[in-house]
């Protein structure tokens, strides 16, 4: 994606999800947004320069103004189950995708994160009903969606699962070909260390 429209950004949540309990242990609300905000700005830094982010950006420092809307609370069980491994949660995406139509992946990217970022990503046509089926079929696998924006030439929704923590962005801009990414970041302890220690020696990608 390009990074001349203003930065997609979302807020999400760790001290609410059963994945992140255990790490936030007493932390409060706010703290535990902060921590989570800081480990997926250090993440999106490490994306910034492959363009699955408009903008480079995963956050804002100030979520009011972005456009972005909270989804409705959902009576559907919250994922308790351990990890999920970036295997597992590739597996979703290859799955979701395929039952939606979607596809295919364009060629995988290399990351100097392993085990920290999930990306998928598609250059063909989504149609309204396809980006639905997707949604429905992330939600079918336990992943739970926090937020979502639609703008003129983007539509985007973020979810949860665990400690994973997903933006699907699809851009449709007049002159350039459609782009579907969905990019999961593990919002654990060693990925933040994994992702600080990326932004600080400036690398992005190999």
């Amino acid at each position: 994606m390009s990074g001349t429209e203003n930065a997609i950004e979302t807020e999400t949540e760790t001290g609410d999800d059963d994945g992140g309990r255990a790490e936030t242990g007493a932390l409060s609300g706010a703290e535990s947004r902060t921590r989570n905000r800081k480990r997926l700005k250090a993440a999106a830094f490490v994306l910034a320069g492959l363009g699955f982010i408009v903008g480079g950006s995963l956050l804002a420092p100030d979520p009011e103004p972005s456009g972005w809307v909270a989804e409705p609370a959902s009576s559907d069980p919250l994922y308790s189950g351990p990890g999920p491994t970036i295997e597992q949660v590739m597996a979703d995406f290859e799955a979701a995708t395929a039952t939606a139509g979607l596809g295919p992946a364009a060629a995988p990217r290399s990351f100097m994160v392993p085990g920290c970022l999930a990306p998928w990503e598609s250059y063909e046509h989504v149609s309204d009903a396809r980006w639905a089926a997707l949604l429905d079929n992330l939600t079918g696998r336990q992943w739970r969606p926090t937020q979502r924006l639609k703008r003129t030439h983007t539509v985007a929704s973020s979810l949860t699962k665990g400690t994973w923590h997903l933006l699907v962005v699809h851009a449709k801009r007049p002159g350039t070909r459609e782009h579907l990414s969905l990019v999961a970041a593990n919002s654990t302890p060693a990925c933040e260390k994994t992702f600080e220690q990326a932004e600080a020696a400036g690398s992005q990608a190999v």
